[in-house]
């Protein structure tokens, strides 16, 4: 398997790390990663450029309400 680069935040990679270790998959993109759920019914979008500072909380939460996290 092709690993994937790295985010260039540091908290954002520790959440995709744990991420990958559950079954997601990362994509990398122009200026966002695609992460796909392993049961393939999900997708979002981590952004290179994070907009705020909440956005890793943002991003937890969003992932935690979903059946296959």
């Amino acid at each position: 398997m092709v690993e994937r680069p790295r985010h260039p935040k540091k908290d954002i990679e520790r959440f995709m790390q744990s991420a990958e270790a559950r079954g997601w998959r990362f994509v990398k993109g122009k200026k966002h990663y695609k992460g796909l759920c392993p049961c393939g019914m999900h997708l979002h979008m981590v952004h290179l450029t994070p907009s705020s500072r909440r956005y890793l909380a943002n991003l937890a939460h969003r992932c935690s309400r979903l059946d296959c996290w």
